[in-house]
């Protein structure tokens, strides 16, 4: 009897999440295009209860213009680090239940790991891996969103840290904001974040590189996606990153995927080092 009260609960609340999905995807406005259209909603929407969060790709080559490693790593003095590496990330997210306070809001877990493989080093060994858990509500705007182009606002906490300890760790915990707007047909999504400072044991000095938020442009047209991420801290440390997707021939659910990265945060172990990397390769979501 257990048993199915469990099961009752997780389909209707999994019913109710796929509903406000559903009324967030309704809250946008779509271009005429069919494959416009299908590009956007394969951003903003999700069949699925368990669904990717963060794009999922995979770079068999991401290359390393400076050869600027920090030289904390025991083992990279007699395997040091190449400038070219695999990386990928994983990004999964699952909406817990809906719609609590009638808002159509849903609450969600998500877990996103980045790692760099060394895979063409003598040892292949990994890197870095970074390890991003969160808890996030969101909520899709019904009060003037064609005077505004606002659509959805976003809060949650997170923490993320590379699994290391001693003076190998590098980790911090954070609030954030989102603001989800459509200008057009282009997406903006800006994100402010604020870290307790007894967060930062480790790397006291992370925010100086990172700063307080970001800002991303995310450009569908057909079967193009087009995303840049601009963030600028107080200290004058910032990046730029921007990613490219197209569907592979035949295909509508394998993107070629195509990323650049100019500055400061690319991953914890190096967060105060400046990297420009390009990477080109594969995703399964955008």
């Amino acid at each position: 009897m257990k048993k199915i009260i469990y099961l009752i609960f997780i389909t209707v609340f999994s019913l109710n999440a796929q509903e406000s999905r559903e009324n967030i995807y309704s809250n946008i406005s779509l271009n005429e295009n069919n494959e416009t259209k299908a590009t956007i909603r394969q951003y903003v929407n999700s069949a699925y209860n368990i669904s990717a969060y963060k794009a999922n790709y995979f770079l068999p080559i991401s290359y390393r213009f400076d050869n600027n490693y920090p030289k904390i790593i025991d083992h990279n003095y007699d395997n040091p680090p190449m400038q070219t590496e695999i990386e990928f990330q994983v990004s999964i997210k699952y909406d817990i239940t809906s719609n609590l306070f009638n808002l159509d809001e849903i609450y969600t877990v998500a877990y996103t790991q980045k790692s760099f493989w060394q895979f063409y080093a003598t040892s292949a060994y990994f890197r870095e891996t970074n390890y991003n858990p969160e808890f996030f509500i969101t909520f899709p705007v019904k009060f003037g969103k064609d005077k505004y182009g606002l659509r959805a606002i976003k809060a949650g906490f997170a923490h993320e840290s590379n699994g290391q300890g001693l003076v190998y760790e590098r980790s911090w915990n954070y609030f954030y904001s989102d603001l989800y707007f459509q200008l057009g047909y282009v997406f903006v999504n800006l994100e402010l974040w604020y870290s307790p400072k007894n967060s930062l044991h480790h790397n006291t000095d992370l925010l100086d590189y990172l700063g307080y938020g970001h800002i991303i442009f995310v450009i569908p047209y057909e079967k193009h996606l087009l995303k840049t991420k601009i963030r600028q801290s107080f200290k004058d440390y910032g990046a730029f990153e921007l990613s490219y997707s197209h569907p592979v021939p035949l295909r509508d659910d394998l993107f070629f995927y195509i990323k650049a990265f100019n500055g400061y945060g690319e991953s914890l172990i190096d967060y105060n080092q400046r990297v420009r990397k390009f990477g080109i390769g594969f995703s399964i979501s955008r």
